[in-house]
């Protein structure tokens, strides 16, 4: 999978430009501030996903402009395809070989990138919904419909909430709060059998990568840790874990309605990292931490590539200076013959990088140079 050249207009401080990727290492350098993490959110952009950076459609507009227009032509599935991405009053709309999707989400799992920005640095260190996110979005390139699965259960979390407060100052309609279990409890029941799927493949491939990393010295684990009830298990069928999440939500009415909120369901669930047994969120060390996420990424690529058949675009946002020498030089060793693209204010991370292009930033303007 490559992205052969790229074109953008009104989108965020870039110039307008049309531009030629190597199908190697494109190395984008310029100073902070200049532009930089535009170009790798706009290319992330063509995934269907939301902003990394959690920035709203509206806000990727530039100011000097009514809208914004992002077109590429990529290689993959063994043929040349183009999407055009236009935003426009809050809104997207997504084009995908001419054709104008009804949805604009509906180009998730054509274009297949891998992001590695200090964002994720925070994976191991922070609150779940890191974690939450990270497992969601790589499920979600491997399989589109679990987007919609995602959408659905958070509209009806919406509606539950919404409802709870509502009966919280009414005391009317409580037979609705059944309504609201079962229909939770059916999407909920989807993305925990989804999250236990893929996580049965990712962990292994985290315990070789970090495995690797440290020497065979250090051994880590990454485990499901559940709101809902401990004992589930990738063994469960779909009916039974939503009976299980029926019954946890039926035994937590008094305190849901009390509080106006949800206490269990897959929104509330986190993934466990343990390195020699301890959680690596209290007692890992930044290197280890920095480890953990380098076999996590390094893991999430591994899976895209072996079950699309498709070596996704790899995008490394000034993480280069975030690591030291050795995992600066494993990661690179592990990325194949991948196309990727890296950002970076220092030009000492060129070393023994064997660049395909050389791009400059500098004020929003993207330009190919031969050297710095």
């Amino acid at each position: 999978m490559k992205i052969l050249k790229m074109a953008f207009k009104g989108y965020r401080n870039l110039k307008e430009n049309e531009l030629e990727f190597s199908p190697g290492i494109n190395f984008v350098f310029g100073k902070n501030a200049q532009g930089k993490t535009n170009l790798m959110e706009a290319i992330l952009m063509f995934t269907g996903a939301r902003s990394f950076r959690g920035t709203k459609d509206a806000d990727l507009v530039s100011f000097e402009s009514d809208f914004a227009r992002i077109d590429g032509k990529f290689f993959f599935e063994n043929t040349e395809h183009e999407i055009t991405i236009i935003f426009s009053g809050g809104k997207r709309k997504a084009i995908f070989d001419d054709i104008t999707k009804s949805y604009p989400t509906n180009i998730i799992g054509r274009f297949k990138t891998v992001l590695f920005s200090p964002v994720h640095l925070s994976l191991v260190k922070d609150g779940p919904d890191y974690r939450r996110r990270f497992l969601d979005a790589a499920i979600c390139q491997l399989k589109p419909t679990y987007t919609k699965t995602v959408s659905k259960y958070n509209q009806v979390l919406r509606q539950r909430n919404s409802f709870l407060k509502m009966f919280n100052q009414s005391k009317s309609g409580f037979e609705l709060l059944d309504v609201w279990d079962s229909k939770l409890s059916d999407l909920g029941a989807k993305m925990i059998k989804e999250r236990l799927e893929y996580l049965k493949i990712f962990k292994n491939k985290v315990f070789s990568f970090y495995n690797d990393i440290s020497g065979g010295k250090e051994k880590i684990e990454v485990k499901y840790s559940f709101s809902v009830n401990k004992n589930i298990n990738l063994g469960l069928s779909l009916e039974e874990i939503k009976k299980i999440m029926i019954s946890k939500l039926e035994k937590t009415h008094e305190s849901d309605i009390k509080t106006g909120s949800t206490s269990c369901g897959p929104h509330k669930d986190d993934l466990e990292i343990l390195i020699n047994e301890k959680p690596a969120k209290y007692f890992g060390s930044q290197g280890q931490q920095r480890s953990v996420v380098l076999a996590f990424k390094l893991a999430e690529a591994m899976i895209l590539e072996e079950f699309s058949g498709e070596s996704p675009v790899v995008l490394l946002d000034d993480v280069m200076s975030e690591l030291d020498d050795f995992r600066k030089k494993y990661l690179l060793k592990n990325l194949g013959k991948r196309q990727v693209f890296i950002t970076s204010c220092d030009k000492s991370d060129l070393k023994k990088l064997e660049i395909g292009k050389l791009f400059k930033v500098e004020n929003g303007k993207i330009m190919q140079v031969k050297n710095f």
